[in-house]
């Protein structure tokens, strides 16, 4: 008789593995020991699941460092459908069902590896067929290739930017209560007044707030007048 949680759990695993190197890297090499720090398990566990992957057709070893992997074409293709099936159901709980932000991640996280590709396109459908999720993120569609951010952190701002805010990192839910509940969220246009030890200080409109540095570090911002160009 199978033991299908256990089929279950290994699957997940693999989903959860691509999906790891994939918002580390994209397609690029990935270094065992950050996808061991990123997904909070131990070096042996990556070891482990790299030969089940290699066997699987999943990652293959780097030319450029021989601790690194990078995900095949084939794993691209699984780590994108999680991505997006992750960052549609975090859509939907928040639009849908007014799921708080700060706790779309982390149910995002169990049904994401119970729904299918066809559901996950219904309910793009279903959302209006939407472009990011609620933290800002793309949801790339299931032809995309990666995508990697590269915007700043507001942790890393200078006094007098202009800056929009683009994604919140969602996997620090407590970072992300305090920031919504500041209105620091994706599409805000804010002024950097100053820094300090004690954070960022911002000004949105006629509102003024310092945001802590450990939150700051989770904002990820473009520069104003870049956003309205690649707009205009």
């Amino acid at each position: 008789m199978v033991n299908k949680t256990r089929d279950r759990s290994r699957e997940r695993a693999r989903e959860d593995y691509v999906k790891g190197i994939y918002h580390l890297s994209g397609d690029a090499p990935v270094r065992a020991a950050d996808l061991a720090r990123h997904l909070s398990v131990s070096r042996a566990s990556v070891s482990k699941a790299r030969r089940v992957l290699e066997s699987a057709g999943f990652v293959r070893a780097s030319h450029e460092r021989v601790d690194a992997l990078r995900l095949t074409p084939k794993g691209l293709e699984l780590a994108v459908s999680m991505v997006r099936r992750h960052r549609l159901v975090e859509t939907f709980l928040h639009r849908a069902l007014g799921v708080p932000l700060e706790r779309v991640h982390a149910d995002a996280e169990k049904i994401e590896h119970t729904i299918s590709d066809d559901i996950a396109q219904r309910l793009a459908e279903f959302l209006g067929n939407p472009s990011t999720d609620p933290h800002g993120h793309p949801i790339p569609r299931a032809s995309s290739t990666a995508f990697v951010s590269s915007d700043a952190r507001l942790s890393q701002a200078r006094p007098g930017d202009h800056l929009v805010v683009t994604t919140l990192d969602d996997r620090d839910d407590r970072s992300v209560k305090y920031l919504s509940a500041h209105g620091m969220l994706p599409g805000l246009r804010l002024t950097v007044e100053g820094t300090s030890a004690a954070g960022v200080r911002v000004r949105a409109g006629r509102k003024r707030v310092t945001i802590s540095r450990q939150a700051a570090d989770h904002v990820r911002c473009v520069a104003a007048a870049a956003r309205s160009a690649s707009h205009g």
